[in-house]
C-alpha cells in the first residue's frame, strides 16, 4: 500500500502528466468551437462587442438604416402626452404652448446632410440589410403599394396620403418624403391641406414627395418604430361642433386602429386645442405630440398618413371604414376616455328609478349670444312643472371650465336641451338612451337633422326636434310678417346661400319659447326617459 504521503505524491505526478497531455487537445477543441460559432453567426455580441451595426431598441425606434447614420441617437417616443397638463376646457389661443405639445430630442451634433452619393434605391437596399442584421421585426401594419401614387385627392371633403415602407418628415419645410420600394418612380409631388375640410384656404399645406431612384433621401435624425399621422388644426376650430366634426371624429377614424401606438405631428398648431382636448388626444396616442411647423428633425417612420379621413358632418359611415367604426363607437370611446359610466349602465333616472324622489334631469344650454332663450327663467319654470330637475349651463362659462368636470356633469343628466348650435355637441357625453331636445330656430330647419339629428341617432341617443314658429322668433319684430325673411326662408337661402342664412337666421335671431306649444315635445322626451 505504501505511505499516504507517497501515494499523494504519485497521484499528483499523474495529474500533472494528464494535464500536460490534455491541454493541447482542449485548446484545439475550444478554438474549433469558437470558429464554428463565429461562422454560424451565433456569437452573442455584448454592448462593447466590435460590430459595424448599432444595437437597436425595437420598443422606441426603427433600426439604423444607412451606415452613415450609425452614430445618431433614437428619439424617446415612449413619453406620454399631456402628463400633468391643465385640462381647462377652452384656453385662449394666445396662451403659452401646452405641455402636451413638445419636441422630442434635439438632433445630435452630427447633422451633416445626406451626401447624395447613394440613390434612394441604394439607400433602401442598405437599410434593408441593416434591418435584417439587427434582427428587428419589420413593421407589418401596412403594405407598400405596387405603384408610387400615395395620395388620393378624389374625395370632395378631404385629401389624404398614405406612405408605407419608408417615410421621412421634415417639419420646418412642411414636407413628407416617401422612398419607394419599387425601382421605377416618377418622383411625384402633391400639396394638400391635412384636415377634413380641404377647401378652407387658410389651412397650411403639407407637401408630399415620392422620390425617384436618382434623388437622394434626406438623412434621418430620429427613427421610430410606430406610424405617424400629420394633420392640421386651425380651420373652423374654436367652435365645439367644428372641433369634433372637423378634427376629433376624423382623427378617431384615422388613428383609432393603431390602439395608441401612433405619433401625431400637428401643423397649424393651436395650443388651446391640444390643452382642451388633451384627454381625448392622450387616448388616441401614447406618444409625444410634435409641433410639426417648428420641428427641426428629419423623422423616419415605417408608415405615415398625411391628412384626416372624414365621412360627413359629425358622422361616421361604417361601410366606408375598414374597421366598421360607428358614431356609437366614437361616443363610447369619448366616454371611456373621460372615465364615465360603462356602456351597460343606464341613464341616471333609470339607474335610480327606485328612488321615489328621483326626477329626470335635463341640462338646459343657454347660448348667451345669438339664438338665446330670451325667456330662460320662464322655460326653467315650465321644465320643472313637467317634472324635470333643471341644470342651467351658460355656454360661455362652460368654455372656460374644465372639460373633464363638464363631461361628468353631462353624464349625470338624462337629457340635454338647447337651441340649434355648437352647445348640443356635448351630447357625446350622454349615456346610451339619453335624449337630445333640439330647438330649431326659424329658417334653419333644412340643416337641423344633418347636423344634430342623424348624429344623435347614430350615437344611440334619442332625438326630439322642435321647430319654433315665427311668433317665437325675435326676427318677427324686426322684419314683420310681410318680409321674405319671415314668409319664405327658403327663398332667402336660394338667393343668398349659406352666408345669408348665417347672417340672418343664425346671427340675428333669438328665441321666445312658447311652453304651451312646446309641451308635447317635453312629454315625448319624458316618455323616452321613462
Amino acid at each position: 500500500m505504501g505511505s499516504p504521503k507517497a501515494a499523494r505524491s504519485k497521484a499528483g505526478q499523474g495529474g500533472i502528466w494528464r494535464r500536460r497531455v490534455s491541454a493541447p487537445f482542449v485548446v484545439v477543441l475550444v478554438a474549433a468551437v469558437l470558429v464554428l460559432v463565429a461562422f454560424t453567426g451565433q456569437f452573442v455580441q455584448g454592448p462593447d462587442a466590435s460590430s459595424r451595426f448599432t444595437p437597436v431598441h425595437v420598443e422606441d425606434s426603427i433600426p439604423r438604416r444607412t451606415p452613415t447614420d450609425q452614430g445618431l441617437e433614437t428619439s424617446d417616443s415612449s413619453r406620454q402626452e399631456g402628463e400633468g397638463s391643465d385640462q381647462k376646457a377652452n384656453a385662449e389661443p394666445d396662451e403659452s404652448p401646452d405641455e402636451a405639445i413638445r419636441e422630442q430630442q434635439q438632433p445630435p451634433e452630427d447633422t451633416t446632410e445626406y451626401s447624395g452619393k447613394e440613390s434612394a434605391l441604394q439607400v433602401q437596399e442598405n437599410e434593408e440589410d441593416i434591418v435584417k442584421e439587427a434582427g428587428s421585426a419589420p413593421y407589418t401594419k401596412c403594405t407598400p403599394p405596387s405603384s408610387t401614387t400615395v395620395c388620393d385627392l378624389s374625395n370632395l371633403r378631404f385629401d389624404i396620403c398614405e406612405l408605407c415602407g419608408d417615410a421621412r418628415t421634415i417639419g420646418q419645410s412642411s414636407t413628407v418624403m416617401y422612398v419607394p420600394h419599387t425601382q421605377i418612380s416618377d418622383g411625384e409631388e402633391w400639396s394638400i391641406r391635412a384636415q377634413s375640410r380641404k377647401n378652407l384656404p387658410w389651412i397650411k399645406k403639407v407637401t408630399v414627395k415620392s422620390l425617384n431612384t436618382s434623388q437622394p433621401a434626406p438623412r434621418c435624425t430620429s427613427k421610430h418604430a410606430m406610424p405617424a399621422i400629420v394633420f392640421a388644426l386651425g380651420g373652423l376650430t374654436a367652435n365645439v361642433w367644428h372641433d369634433f366634426s372637423d378634427v376629433l371624429v376624423p382623427l378617431f377614424l384615422t388613428a383609432r386602429e393603431f390602439d395608441g401606438d401612433v405619433q401625431f405631428l400637428i401643423t397649424n398648431n393651436q395650443p388651446w386645442f391640444t390643452k382642451k382636448y388633451s384627454t381625448i388626444l392622450s387616448n388616441l396616442t401614447r406618444h409625444a405630440i410634435i409641433d410639426f411647423d417648428s420641428d427641426n428633425q428629419v423623422r423616419c417612420y415605417p408608415h405615415v398618413i398625411v391628412g384626416l379621413r372624414s365621412h360627413g358632418d359629425l358622422g361616421i359611415y361604417p361601410n366606408r371604414s375598414p374597421q366598421n367604426y360607428t358614431m356609437m363607437d366614437f361616443r363610447l370611446f369619448v366616454r371611456q376616455a373621460y372615465g364615465l359610466a360603462a356602456p351597460e349602465v343606464g341613464i341616471p333616472y333609470r339607474a335610480d328609478r327606485d328612488d321615489p324622489d328621483k326626477k329626470p334631469r335635463v341640462m338646459l344650454i343657454d347660448r348667451g349670444k345669438t339664438r338665446r332663450f330670451v325667456n330662460a327663467a320662464y322655460i326653467i319654470q315650465g321644465l320643472e312643472w313637467f317634472g324635470f330637475e333643471v341644470v342651467m349651463v351658460n355656454q360661455n362659462k362652460t368654455d372656460s371650465s374644465s372639460l373633464d368636470e363638464f363631461a361628468q356633469l353631462v353624464d349625470s343628466c338624462d337629457a340635454i336641451m338647447g337651441a340649434h348650435g355648437a352647445g348640443l355637441t356635448n351630447m357625446v357625453f350622454l349615456r346610451s338612451g339619453g335624449v337630445v331636445v333640439h330647438v330649431v330656430p326659424h329658417g334653419v330647419e333644412f340643416m337641423a337633422d344633418a347636423f344634430y339629428g342623424a348624429p344623435a341617432r347614430d350615437m344611440g341617443l334619442r332625438h326630439v326636434k322642435y321647430s319654433i314658429s315665427p311668433e317665437e322668433s325675435t326676427l318677427l319684430e324686426k322684419y314683420g310678417w310681410n318680409h321674405t325673411v319671415i314668409k319664405d326662408p327658403e327663398a332667402v337661402r336660394s338667393s343668398g346661400g349659406l352666408e345669408k342664412v348665417g347672417e340672418v337666421y343664425m346671427s340675428e335671431q333669438d328665441i321666445v319659447l312658447n311652453m304651451t306649444r312646446f309641451g308635447p315635445i317635453l312629454l315625448k322626451a319624458i316618455d323616452f326617459i321613462m
